[in-house]
């Protein structure tokens, strides 16, 4: 495990009636989204930042999940909060981001903020042909083993220092189902993408923008920020 690795959960100010979920990327952790949970929390905000599951833990469990269980995890934090809560929006980075927008389709959302979406992956073949058959005998990988040298140099890898096979193909089968009910979504959203992001194509802010039927919707590019974007990077503030 390197040092961008946390395995608890963070609240902040639990008082407040406007609720937001920030949701992590795949195989992270709450490290990536913990300051912006705090900054949302001292700004008024309640503030939710929790391991999705498979996560925070070890390669092996996280390859147990099925993607339902994400799907399940999101819907039951997001009626807490509603429950809880005058208004009610919800944040995702990558993979949070995908179940972000699973959330704002499911529920009357106030809000939802993306970034760094990955609906479709920069390795297509790979994800899409090859982890589906080899997942079951190859159940890990080296994170920088599956990246070329010149992405390897420049991406911060956060979480597992390996790609737990098996729940990415779980993480495939989940952008499958999230794409189909982008329509779904209505609340006013935010779509953010960095220029610098080497996970996340540019062809997911698209995606996203032209399938979500929000009233309200804008998209947002920085040029810096790496495609954990709301951890320490350049554009972070």
């Amino acid at each position: 495990m390197n040092k961008r690795f946390d395995t608890k959960n963070y609240e902040f100010n639990v008082n407040s009636k406007n609720g937001v979920l920030i949701i992590h990327g795949f195989s992270s952790t709450t490290y990536e989204v913990k300051e912006l949970a705090e900054f949302l929390g001292i700004n008024g905000y309640h503030s939710i930042a929790k391991n999705l599951p498979g996560h925070g833990t070890t390669v092996e469990n996280c390859n147990k999940i099925q993607y339902h269980d994400w799907l399940y995890f999101v819907k039951e934090e997001i009626a807490k909060l509603v429950s809880q809560s005058e208004k009610t929006y919800v944040i995702g980075c990558s993979m949070g981001a995908v179940l972000a927008l699973y959330g704002a389709s499911s529920f009357p959302l106030n809000g939802c903020v993306v970034g760094g979406t990955v609906l479709d992956f920069n390795n297509p073949f790979t994800i899409n042909y090859i982890i589906p058959l080899l997942s079951s005998i190859i159940k890990k990988r080296n994170k920088k083993s599956m990246q070329s040298k010149k992405q390897t140099d420049k991406v911060r890898f956060y979480g597992y220092d390996e790609y737990p096979l098996i729940a990415l193909n779980e993480m495939r089968k989940l952008n499958k189902f999230v794409k189909k009910n982008l329509s779904k979504v209505k609340c006013p959203s935010l779509i953010i993408h960095s220029h610098a992001d080497r996970m996340s194509l540019i062809k997911n802010v698209r995606i996203v923008y032209d399938s979500i039927n929000s009233k309200k919707k804008e998209r947002k590019f920085v040029n810096k920020a790496h495609h954990n974007l709301f951890d320490d990077n350049p554009d972070q503030q």
